[in-house]
Formats: structure tokens, sequence, C-alpha cells
């Protein structure tokens, strides 16, 4: 078979083109990655989820803490039901989840089913685990405005493991490299849209007040709001493990 000169120049242009994308997509994300973070956090949120002409309010407490580069988080829904949440994430691993119901049953969360509505919101379980920069591909996109704001544009995909999204587009600021929007893509193709704002920096660190999950086919949405937030305030390994649901 021959191959035409005029091809092969193509492939000589596109490589090294294909390569730098992939390298300042990766730089890019480890300045996001390198952003100062808490060793625990503990706070109360309130989640408002819009379906149609319903509006449903949920209140919760959430305390996390880092073991490294792992991750242990439990919320806990007070209003209008019980639910406790408890979720473990690994680098290179799937997470692992389990839920308490109102009713006392307690029962974990199946790779499968992490694709599942969280606490019928928009969110699904899959975005209630933490991430880690070396489990995802990186390719930079461009840049990109994003309310005014001057971003770069990244595509991640997941290495291995179970994956929910195909791929998740996310937007970087420019000005201090924190997230402030992201698109996800499934098999169907692009089905929602996590949008951050009313950033703050508290105790030095940037923190979002108001996280909103949309979806594309207009179903609606979900937002949390930050009532309240501490950083680096002293949390039980007790109260992280599966035994204390």
């Amino acid at each position: 078979m021959k191959i035409k000169l005029k091809n092969m120049l193509a492939v000589f242009l596109i490589l090294p083109a294909l390569a730098f994308a992939d390298e300042k997509g990766r730089q890019i994300m480890e300045k996001n990655d390198a952003l100062k973070e808490p060793d625990t956090r503990k706070g109360v949120s309130v989640m408002v989820v819009m379906k149609g002409d319903s509006k449903e309010l949920k209140e919760f407490e959430m305390v996390s803490k880092k073991y490294g580069k792992k991750t242990r988080s439990r919320s806990t829904f007070l209003k209008p039901t019980r639910i406790e949440f408890l979720s473990w994430s690994e680098p290179g691993e799937d997470s692992l989840q389990w839920i308490k119901l109102s009713g006392g049953t307690v029962r974990k969360i199946a790779s499968s089913d992490k694709g599942g509505s969280f606490v019928g919101s928009h969110f699904y379980y899959e975005d209630m685990q933490d991430r880690d920069i070396d489990d995802f591909n990186y390719k930079y996109l461009g840049d990109e405005k994003v309310n005014g704001e001057d971003c770069f544009k990244v595509e991640s995909v997941k290495k291995k493991g179970t994956k929910v999204y195909v791929k998740t587009i996310v937007y970087i600021r420019k000005s201090d490299y924190f997230m402030i929007k992201a698109d996800f893509y499934e098999n169907k193709g692009h089905t929602k849209i996590l949008e951050v704002d009313k950033i703050e920096t508290i105790d030095g660190i940037l923190t979002a007040r108001k996280i909103t999950m949309s979806r594309t086919d207009g179903k609606g949405k979900s937002i949390i709001y930050i009532k309240e937030v501490d950083y680096n305030k002293s949390v039980s390994d007790e109260f992280l493990k599966k035994e204390s649901l």
C-alpha cells in the first residue's frame, strides 16, 4: 500500500500538536491540583432539587478528612428525612460508598450504580467522590470565556475503573486556576453542566458557596448552597468508618 507524501506530512504535523495539547492540559490541571486544600472540612449545606414545577429542600452536614491522597467523607441529611452517606476515595481505585436510609438499612453503592441519582438530585454518586489528578488523561482544547472570566478549556478522561462519563470538559480560571464550570458527557452525549460561583477565600482556601448541576435536556437542576464551613478542625477517624453508620 502506498502512502501519499502529503498524508505523511500531515501526520508529522498533527502528532506534535497532540502531544503539546496533552502536556499543556496536564500542566493546567497540576496547577489546579496544587491549590491549597484543607486536611479536614466541616460544613452545613442546603440542597435545592428542582424538577418541573416541584422544588425540594434538603439540609445536610458534611465532614471530610484527608489521609494522604485518600479522602473519607460523610454527609448526614437532616431534612426532610435522615439519610447518611459515606464515601472513601483512593487514587487508582473506584470509590467505596455506602448509604444509610431513613429506615436504618445500610446499602453499599455498587460500581454499576455510580450513575444513579444521589438522594434524588441531579448529582450522581460518581459526582460525590474525591478525584485524583493521576486517575485521568488530559487534553488542552483552547481558551474560552465563562461568565466574563478567561479560562483554560481542558478535556478529562478517566483512565480505568467505572466510567459514568465518557469525558468531562472543565473550565479552569486563568487568574487562579480554580475550576468554575464542567461539561459532562455520557454515551448519549452532553448530559449535564456543573457551574461553580459565589467563590470566597476562607482561611486561605478558595471556596465555592454555590454549586449548580443542571440537565442539558431541561429536566431540572440541583443547587447546593454552602451555609457554613470550617477547615482544619478535629475530625474523629471513628466517625468516618463504615461501622459508625
